[in-house]
């Protein structure tokens, strides 16, 4: 259980971008995937973003929405509500005998240019890189089947277009718990991120979100744009750009 929080350091809008803009991926550490995008904070309330804003993981989990709520009300203590942020927090969890490091800011839309295709499901084809498409020959992966047979019924005046898409890449329960809560958020919204390397899971409409206690340790319901492991390679590295928007590890934690 989380017993307290320690605020080392408060950072305004520009030192986000600049952390932000190191950010690499897990399969290509050269490429800092944000290095020349547009950065933005939009406020939306809850209406807008069930309309607006793509996930990638239609199901949300009690056991981290309460840690949210937890971690919300250890913040509004010291005067700090993490669902207004213009910039970051760097602080210390104290939690089991624990001491961690951490990073906050506002949860993370990426916008992706991504085809739909022209009966349904999604077409990444335009989506890989030269780059990616290299990884992918070596290490035998290939596109998901599974990307081609979803089905958005209501955005078929989309098919065989490339549109660009909203997605949470980081802080959906945050997002959610927000929601929950009736409350206007800020959110960080990153487009035009380097070509070529598309965010590892598919959007999905946002309406669908329900409830999964019980599969914390599972997100079965996302659909993974390569097959696996192959989609690990696109990780965008929070952690090592000293980014964690979704509050869910550590700043120092490092990949396998």
């Amino acid at each position: 259980m989380l017993e307290k929080i320690e605020i080392l350091n408060e950072f305004g809008f520009g030192e986000l971008c600049s952390r932000l803009r190191k950010i690499s991926l897990r399969g290509f550490p050269n490429i800092k995937i944000y290095e020349r995008a547009d950065i933005k904070i939009k406020a939306l309330n809850p209406g807008q973003i069930r309309s607006e804003i793509f996930t990638p993981q239609p199901s949300v989990y009690l056991t981290e929405l309460n840690k949210v709520s937890q971690v919300y009300e250890m913040f509004l203590k010291k005067g700090i509500d993490i669902f207004q942020l213009d910039g970051g927090v760097d602080y210390l969890s104290y939690e089991n005998k624990e001491t961690k490091e951490w990073t906050i800011t506002p949860s993370v839309v990426e916008i992706l240019p991504i085809k739909f295709g022209l009966e349904k499901g999604l077409d990444y084809s335009e989506s890989i890189g030269d780059k990616l498409k290299t990884v992918m020959r070596e290490k035998e992966y290939v596109i998901n089947q599974e990307v081609e047979k979803l089905d958005f019924p209501e955005y078929r005046r989309f098919r065989g277009e490339t549109v660009k898409i909203p997605e949470i890449c980081d802080g959906s329960h945050r997002i959610e718990s927000a929601i929950r809560k009736g409350l206007e958020q800020n959110l960080l919204f990153i487009d035009s991120p380097v070509k070529g390397f598309p965010y590892y899971a598919t959007p999905k409409p946002y309406n669908c979100i329900h409830e999964e206690p019980e599969r914390i340790e599972e997100k079965i319901d996302k659909t993974h744009v390569l097959t696996s492991p192959g989609h690990k390679v696109l990780y965008r590295l929070f952690p090592s750009g000293g980014i964690n928007s979704g509050n869910v590890r550590p700043l120092k934690e490092k990949f396998d």
